[in-house]
């Protein structure tokens, strides 16, 4: 029998990874862009997502909140997600003093 909440539970965590995945990718494209790797793991995140909903935009690297990738792909998917820019701006700053979070 299939736990539901675990299934779930397994789910949120793999979306988690795979924005994190994406962030690493993005990096290591050629000039920091975008590649084939990207867009193998954007698919993955549009196929979770609507089944699971957004992961909360608190869980995602600043680079793709600031460059509205995070936007974005949810808008694409129909998925109203709301951000804090404000609040991205001062951990960016924060992160840009210090180094860290």
């Amino acid at each position: 029998m299939i736990d539901a909440e675990r299934l779930e539970q397994v789910a949120r965590e793999e979306l988690s990874f795979l924005w994190g995945d994406l962030n690493t990718a993005r990096r290591n494209a050629y000039r920091g862009q975008w590649s084939i790797q990207c867009d193998h793991i954007v698919g993955r995140i549009e196929t979770l997502t609507p089944l699971f909903g957004p992961t909360p935009w608190d869980e995602i690297q600043i680079p793709l909140l600031e460059d509205g990738i995070y936007q974005r792909i949810h808008a694409e998917l129909g998925i109203e997600v709301s951000v804090d820019m404000e609040r991205v701006g001062r951990l960016r700053a924060k992160l840009n003093t210090t180094g860290q979070l």
